[in-house]
């Protein structure tokens, strides 16, 4: 555990008059934060996360303001109570959300087995989906850009070979990580510091990427999605997702042990035909 990052997080208990329900129990992709359980002063349960403000933190202190006023009570997520900014270079920032009403679908962002959700729970987290990708946000917010789709083949050669046109023809709002310990049962999601601008069909792909090696959970997201996925825009959307994945695989033990599941999707969806 990152201990300036610790320190940090236990500064901020001070600050806003928190108990801390341990130490925190989770830490973020790369260490960049920390994240755990807490009670208010009024003794109310709350989840409180530090994370270092550097560029990508003032860029996360962004997201974390717009899905609280842009988004409708119709996409579930903990509400955001309080906040708090500190120091520089490096600095910090504190975010208190309520806890969330159930648990996460998963501690990892991949899954370790079957999820056994309701149907009403895929139904309504397409209608909520389906609700964010009409946010109109900020156009710098962007999740992917055209720059980085178009360099896809360098972690999928065969899209090359194909002759795939990478050029992203639609765009739209986009959660931008929707993972498996991004989504709670009962439904809520959680993580919203960097949604912005991502292909049509990118939030489908990327949970698709993500339950591959869980064949019940990955026919679900097909069948939820189906007509986004099979769309000439969510065909694309799943090869970037393919080529997220291969590429982090370098990076963490994680990504690694996706990364065939990823390679195979992606070569199934080139030698398929289009619906």
């Amino acid at each position: 555990m990152p201990e300036d990052l610790l320190n940090a997080w236990r500064y901020a208990v001070m600050q806003l008059w928190l108990v801390p329900e341990g130490d925190p129990t989770h830490i973020g992709l790369g260490g960049r934060s920390l994240s755990g359980p807490c009670l208010d002063s009024d003794k109310r349960p709350v989840w409180l996360r530090v994370a270092a403000l550097s560029t990508a933190g003032r860029k996360a202190f962004e997201g974390v303001h717009l899905a609280d006023a842009l988004l409708p009570a119709t996409v579930p997520r903990p509400a955001l109570v309080s906040e708090y900014a500190w120091g520089s270079d490096p600095g910090f920032i504190a975010h208190v959300w309520e806890r969330m009403r159930g648990s996460v679908i998963s501690t990892t962002p991949d899954l370790a087995g079957p999820v056994g959700l309701s149907p009403q729970w895929w139904a309504d987290l397409r209608a909520a989906l389906d609700t964010v990708h009409t946010v109109s946000l900020p156009p710098r917010r962007q999740v992917l850009t055209q720059a980085y789709v178009g360099r896809i083949a360098r972690f999928i050669p065969e899209v090359a070979e194909a002759g795939v046109d990478l050029t992203v023809k639609k765009w739209e709002a986009s959660h931008g990580d929707l993972h498996w310990a991004n989504l709670g049962d009962p439904l809520e999601f959680l993580d919203w510091e960097g949604w912005g601008w991502a292909p049509v069909g990118y939030d489908a792909a990327t949970l698709l990427t993500y339950a591959l090696p869980q064949g019940e959970a990955a026919t679900e997201v097909r069948t939820s999605f189906a007509d986004v996925l099979a769309s000439e825009e969510g065909r694309l959307a799943q090869l970037v997702s393919a080529a997220e994945v291969i590429q982090a695989a370098e990076r963490d033990e994680l990504h690694a042990r996706l990364a065939p599941y990823a390679r195979k999707s992606a070569r199934d969806l080139l030698t398929s035909t289009p619906q």
